[in-house]
C-alpha cells in the first residue's frame, strides 16, 4: 500500500513540475522576446524624453540582469550529481519549482518574475534530471500530463494562461503547496516502504536531440488546442477534446502494448522511420486540408509524438546517470531553442537583412516551410526509436495502471468539454448606427512590445465599436504567449469572430462583429515581401440588408536587401487591383461596403488617389480630420503617420475618431455610419 501511495505522489510531484515547467517555457520565451526588442529599440531610441508614456519599455541594463538570472538558473539542473544522492534532492528541487513559480506569477514580466520564472524552469530541469536518474518510469508520463493539464487550464480564459495573472496569485500559491506536500509525502512513503532506485535509466545524446524535437513540437505546433484548432480551421472548443485523449491516452500500459504489438510488425531497421513518417504523413494532411480530417490527422500525430516520450529514456549502468540526464536535458533546450528560431524564421524571414549571402537569402526561403521544420523536429523525435534495433521501450502494466490512464484521458475529455465558458452574442446598442474599427494588433505588443491584452479588449469596449477588423493578429505562436487573440478577443467583448489565417496558420486577419455573419471568403495578394490576404465578411444589419467587410493588409514599405522600395510600392499598387478584382467576383458593387486594414501608406500616394477618385469612388470620413489628430502608427525616432484606413462605398459617415491604443504600434480609427 506504501509503495502504490509513494509512486502516486511521486506521479503527482512530477506531473506538476512539469506543469510549471511548460508555464515557465512559454512566460520566458514570449517575455524575453518582447525584452530583447524593446531594450533594442530603447538603445536606437535618439530622444530619451519620447521613451515617457510609452508602454513595455525595457532599459538595455535590465534586460542583462534579466539574462544573468537566466543563466544563473540554466546552472540548475547540473547540480543533479549532487542532489541526486541524498535522499531530499527531489524536494530541495521541488521546493525551488514552486517558489519560482509563485514569484512568476506575483510579480509578471518584471526582472523579479523573470527571475522566478528562470528558477522555475531551471529547477524543474533540474528535477527531471534526478527523477530521471531514480526513477525513469515517471518522466514520460509527467510530460504527458504537464502538457495536457497546460492546454486545460487555458480552456478557462479562451486560451490564456490565467496563472500567469496577479489576480490569480492565491490559486497559484495553492498549486505551489501543493507541490510541495505531494514531494514530501512521496519521500515519506518511499522511506516507508525503503524504496530505491527502481531501475538505472539516464538520457543519452539521442535522447538530447529527440527530447529538443518533442519539446519544440509541443510547445509550438501540438500542445494546444487553439494551435491545432486554427491549422484546421475550427473552433478550440471542438479541438481541444480530441486533443486532450490524444495526449493523455499514452499514460495506459495498454495503450502502450498496443503501439509495442504494432510497431514489431516491421524490422527492426525500419520501425522508427514508419512511425517518423506517419507521424510526418499526419502532420501534412493537418496542415493541408481542413475540417475533422485534419483535426484528427493532427491529434493521431499527438497521440504518437506523446507516446516517443517513453523512447527517450535510455538504459544505462548506473555510472554518470544523474550528469549524463542534465547534460543531455541542457542539449535538449538548446535544439529546442534551434527549432523555435527556425519556427520564427518562417513568419518573419521578409524582414531577414543586414547578413551576408547567401545566409540573407537562405534564412528569407524559410518563407512557406513551417511543415519542414515540424518534420524535421519529428525526425529528431524519434531518432532513439530509428536508432533502436532490438529493444522496444513500449510495456504492459498492471490493471490499475491502465485504469487509472484510461480514468484520466476521460478525465480531461470531459474537461475540455465543461471548461470552456459558454459564448454570449451582445448585439448593437443603437438601433440607428453603428460603429467600425481597424486595429492593427501587432501581434499583441505595441511600439516598445508591451503587452497586456486586458488592456487592449477594455480600449476596444470604451470605444463602442460593433464591427472591429484586426491585422497582424496571431492565434497560438510562441512569441505571444500561446493565446488565440481573435478567440480570446471575441468572447471577451461578446463578438462574433471570423479568422483568416495568412502566415503558418497562427498569423493573419480577423474580423470581429456584432452583427450576424452571412458568408465569408478570401483571397490571397501577391507579394514579393511578407504573405498577405484579403479577408470577405458579409454581415446581415438589422434591416436585413447585407454589409459588405473588407479586410486587407498591403505590403509594408522598407529597405531590405532583397527588394527596393520601389519594387514594394509596385507591390501595392498590383494588390490594390486584386482587391478590386475581388471585389467584382464576390458582386459587392451595390451593396453597402466597407474596406479597410493597415494599407502601410500615407494620404495623398498614387494608391490612396487612385481610391479616392472615379471611377472607385471610395470615401475617406478621415479626409476633413485634422491631419495631426489622424494619425495612426507611431514610430521610433520618426513622426507618427497615417496608414490605416476605412474606406467607404454606399455608406454614410455620421463621425470619426480615433482611439488611442497603448498596447499596439497602431491607433484605432473608429467610423460611426448610419445605418439606412
Amino acid at each position: 500500500m506504501n509503495t502504490s501511495r509513494s509512486d502516486l505522489f511521486r506521479l503527482l510531484e512530477a506531473a506538476l513540475v512539469a506543469l510549471f515547467f511548460v508555464q515557465g517555457v512559454r512566460f520566458l520565451y514570449s517575455t524575453l522576446y518582447a525584452h530583447l526588442n524593446s531594450a533594442n529599440l530603447v538603445a536606437l531610441t535618439v530622444d530619451s524624453a519620447a521613451l515617457a508614456n510609452q508602454s513595455g519599455v525595457v532599459m538595455p541594463e535590465t534586460l542583462q540582469n534579466e539574462l544573468l538570472a537566466l543563466g544563473a538558473a540554466a546552472l540548475l539542473p547540473f547540480l543533479a550529481p549532487l542532489l541526486g544522492r541524498v535522499w531530499f534532492g527531489t524536494l530541495i528541487a521541488a521546493a525551488l519549482v514552486a517558489a519560482g513559480r509563485v514569484f512568476m506569477t506575483a510579480n509578471g514580466g518584471t526582472l523579479l518574475g523573470v527571475a522566478g520564472a528562470s528558477v522555475a524552469v531551471g529547477a524543474a530541469l533540474l528535477h527531471m534530471a534526478i527523477s530521471l536518474g531514480r526513477h525513469p518510469n515517471i518522466f514520460p508520463p509527467s510530460m504527458a500530463l504537464g502538457f495536457a493539464a497546460d492546454g486545460l487550464i487555458r480552456l478557462i480564459d479562451h486560451t490564456a494562461d490565467l496563472t500567469w495573472q496577479a489576480a490569480y496569485l492565491d490559486l497559484q500559491t495553492a498549486l505551489s503547496l501543493g507541490l510541495f506536500i505531494c514531494a514530501l509525502l512521496a519521500i515519506v512513503f518511499g522511506s516507508l516502504t525503503r524504496q530505491g532506485v527502481t531501475n538505472q535509466a539516464t538520457l543519452n545524446f539521442s535522447s538530447a536531440l529527440a527530447i529538443g524535437g518533442l519539446f519544440y513540437l509541443e510547445f509550438a505546433v501540438l500542445g494546444l488546442p487553439n494551435a491545432v484548432a486554427r491549422r484546421a480551421n475550427v473552433e478550440y472548443t471542438f479541438a481541444a477534446p480530441f486533443l486532450a485523449a490524444a495526449t493523455l491516452l499514452p499514460t495506459a500500459p495498454l495503450v502502450r502494448a498496443a503501439a509495442r504489438g504494432f510497431i514489431l510488425m516491421f524490422d527492426g531497421r525500419y520501425r522508427g522511420w514508419v512511425w517518423a513518417l506517419t507521424i510526418g504523413l499526419l502532420l501534412t494532411v493537418g496542415f493541408r486540408f481542413e475540417g475533422i480530417l485534419a483535426v484528427v490527422a493532427l491529434c493521431g500525430a499527438q497521440f504518437m509524438l506523446t507516446l516517443l516520450w517513453w523512447w527517450a529514456v535510455q538504459p544505462s549502468d548506473g555510472k554518470w546517470r544523474f550528469s549524463l540526464a542534465a547534460l543531455n536535458l541542457a542539449i535538449a533546450m538548446l535544439v529546442f531553442l534551434a527549432f523555435s528560431g527556425a519556427d520564427y524564421l518562417t513568419f518573419e524571414y521578409a524582414f531577414v537583412r543586414g547578413l551576408p549571402e547567401p545566409l540573407g537569402s537562405l534564412l528569407r526561403g524559410l518563407r512557406g516551410l513551417g511543415l519542414l521544420v515540424a518534420v524535421v523536429a519529428v525526425i529528431f523525435a524519434a531518432l532513439p526509436l530509428i536508432a533502436a534495433r532490438r529493444r522496444v521501450a513500449w510495456r504492459g502494466g498492471a490493471f490499475r495502471q491502465t485504469l487509472g490512464g484510461m480514468a484520466l484521458s476521460a478525465l480531461g475529455v470531459a474537461l475540455a468539454l465543461s471548461l470552456p465558458r459558454a459564448f454570449v452574442l451582445q448585439p448593437p446598442l443603437d438601433s440607428t448606427s453603428l460603429r467600425v474599427g481597424t486595429l492593427n494588433l501587432r501581434g499583441g505588443y505595441s511600439l516598445y512590445f508591451g503587452s497586456d491584452l486586458n488592456a487592449t479588449a477594455e480600449a476596444i469596449r470604451r470605444s463602442g465599436v460593433d464591427i472591429l477588423l484586426l491585422q497582424e493578429v496571431e492565434t497560438g505562436r510562441l512569441v505571444s504567449g500561446g493565446v488565440d487573440q481573435v478567440a480570446w478577443l471575441g468572447r471577451t467583448l461578446n463578438m462574433n469572430a471570423v479568422y483568416l489565417p495568412i502566415v503558418e496558420g497562427m498569423q493573419g486577419l480577423a474580423v470581429l462583429s456584432r452583427l450576424p455573419i452571412v458568408q465569408s471568403n478570401s483571397a490571397e495578394l501577391s507579394a514579393i515581401s511578407k504573405a498577405t490576404a484579403v479577408q470577405f465578411v458579409q454581415l446581415r444589419k438589422p434591416n436585413g440588408l447585407p454589409l459588405d467587410i473588407y479586410n486587407a493588409q498591403l505590403s509594408l514599405i522598407f529597405r531590405s536587401d532583397a527588394f527596393s522600395v520601389e519594387q514594394l510600392e509596385a507591390d501595392q499598387a498590383r494588390q490594390i487591383q486584386e482587391i478590386l478584382a475581388f471585389m467584382l467576383l464576390n458582386r459587392s458593387q451595390a451593396n453597402a461596403l466597407i474596406l479597410g486594414g493597415t494599407f502601410n501608406h500615407v494620404p495623398k500616394t498614387d494608391v490612396y488617389l487612385f481610391l479616392s477618385q472615379p471611377p472607385q469612388n471610395f470615401i475617406d470620413p478621415f479626409a476633413d480630420f485634422p491631419e495631426e489628430r489622424a494619425v495612426t502608427r507611431r514610430l521610433v525616432n520618426e513622426p507618427a503617420v497615417r496608414v490605416d484606413y476605412l474606406w467607404l462605398r454606399n455608406v454614410r459617415p455620421l463621425e470619426v475618431g480615433i482611439t488611442p491604443m497603448p498596447f499596439s504600434s497602431h491607433d484605432m480609427p473608429v467610423v460611426k455610419i448610419a445605418l439606412n
